[in-house]
């Protein structure tokens, strides 16, 4: 396959199966189509590529820009919708693959686009880190313009994980996992989520080309980061720290132990607290305090805050329309706050 932007060989190490539709050929087109209208826009992503090469690596080579590229690919009506987003506020560029399965459920995979163009080298060299995340209560097709790269709001679920080889296919080994009946709290919440209606799964794919280290040190700091919400579903803290965690309750019979390795103690570990039901141990008596937990819950974008679900519970009980509720406290969508009135979320908040 001959593309005027693309590397192929980096598209097919990080991005899913097309299933035989032409996605990278639309994908191509596209960024064809913003290049002619902003001139050199996608040509001078190229050339940073090819001029970062040898000063550093991973996110590191990453410029800002003002492009965004979704692409919608409906596998049952075999139908692909690709469209450039140009957004005020300057960031890497990205590429989001929305994929829809017949049904309820999608699946969402977003790439720095930097890392798919021509001139950026092997991208499967070194190691790969990536977030995955499991978003319920989700609308099946989403319009691309205004669909949100990053939702946040108290149904999302997050892992974060780094591998040695292609992150999509470390993906599908954590599916045969899931559907062997894994004990890992990542694998729990995907499996019990595909019962559902609505779900969405999210892979974000962060850094590549790092070394073994570098991707300790990443992954060590975003469970950090991650462990501080509830719904994180690290069962072990990240890197290095994670190997100490568990040599220190003797899973392991020392410290430094490769990442294969690592997996299976994990699923060990699991085992072992299966019957605690504690999706992130490590963190689960601190969240159980409400001071803490209303410190962390008001502290996130795109949540409510405690005036707001008050408010909501009051004008619901005036019997105002889920619509009417939304306009006035500015909620995100009617679905945040049909979970209030539910009770699904902010139980805490009184």
């Amino acid at each position: 396959m001959k593309l005027k932007y693309l590397n192929v060989q980096n598209c097919r190490a990080l991005l899913p199966d097309s299933d035989g539709l032409p996605t990278l050929k639309r994908l191509d087109e596209c960024l064809d189509g913003i290049n002619n209208k902003y001139p050199g826009s996608i040509r001078s992503l190229i050339k940073t590529n090819e001029k970062s090469m040898i000063r550093c690596k991973g996110s590191r080579r990453l410029c800002v820009s003002h492009i965004k590229i979704a692409q919608g690919v409906d596998f049952q009506e075999r139908v692909i919708n690709t469209r450039a987003i140009l957004e005020d506020r300057r960031a890497p560029a990205e590429f989001m693959m929305l994929q829809y399965f017949g049904n309820t459920v999608s699946q969402k995979i977003i790439v720095p686009l930097q890392y798919l163009l021509k001139g950026w080298g092997n991208a499967r060299e070194g190691h790969q880190c990536y977030i995955h995340y499991v978003s319920h209560n989700m609308d099946k097709k989403v319009n691309l313009e205004t669909m949100q790269w990053n939702d946040s709001d108290s149904d999302n679920y997050y892992y974060a994980g780094i591998t040695s080889r292609d992150w999509l296919k470390r993906l599908n080994e954590h599916i045969g996992e899931i559907r062997r009946g894994s004990a890992k709290s990542f694998h729990k919440a995907w499996r019990e989520s595909l019962g559902k209606n609505n779900v969405q799964f999210s892979s974000y794919l962060r850094e590549i080309n790092q070394s073994y280290e570098e991707a300790m040190d990443w992954e060590e700091k975003k469970v950090d980061s991650l462990s501080k919400d509830a719904n994180c579903l690290n069962m072990i803290p990240g890197g290095f720290k994670g190997l100490k965690f568990l040599h220190k309750l003797r899973i392991t019979d020392r410290v430094k132990i490769p990442l294969e390795q690592r997996e299976r103690a994990i699923a060990k570990y699991a085992k072992q607290n299966r019957r605690k039901g504690v999706p992130n141990p490590f963190i689960a008596e601190l969240w159980k305090d409400d001071e803490y937990y209303l410190k962390i819950i008001e502290a996130r974008p795109k949540t409510l805050s405690r005036e707001q679900v008050l408010l909501i519970r009051e004008l619901n009980g005036k019997g105002w329309s889920l619509e009417k509720i939304t306009k006035e406290i500015k909620a995100i969508n009617q679905a945040q706050v049909k979970r209030v009135i539910e009770g699904k979320t902010y139980r805490r908040y009184h």
